[in-house]
């Protein structure tokens, strides 16, 4: 499998790319998980770097959703 999602590439992304890939994400998780249940899966590391890739995507998709005033107040 590929190596980890870096942030700075997500935010070179549109929105609707994040979210694609956020679904993605979300179904090689769900695949994950049932081969693991049924002890097919081979690197059992892929469940928890699978996690972290999702849980940066939707850390990219909350800062484009925050209002400008919030983030701009953050900078100073």
């Amino acid at each position: 499998m590929k190596s980890k999602i870096r942030t700075k590439d997500l935010r070179g992304n549109e929105t609707a790319e994040l979210e694609r890939t956020l679904k993605k994400l979300r179904e090689d998780l769900f695949q994950a998980r049932l081969k693991h249940n049924t002890n097919q899966i081979e690197n059992t590391m892929t469940i928890r770097n699978t996690r972290r890739d999702i849980a940066r995507v939707s850390t990219v998709l909350a800062e484009r959703s925050r209002p400008v005033a919030v983030v701009a107040a953050k900078e100073k």
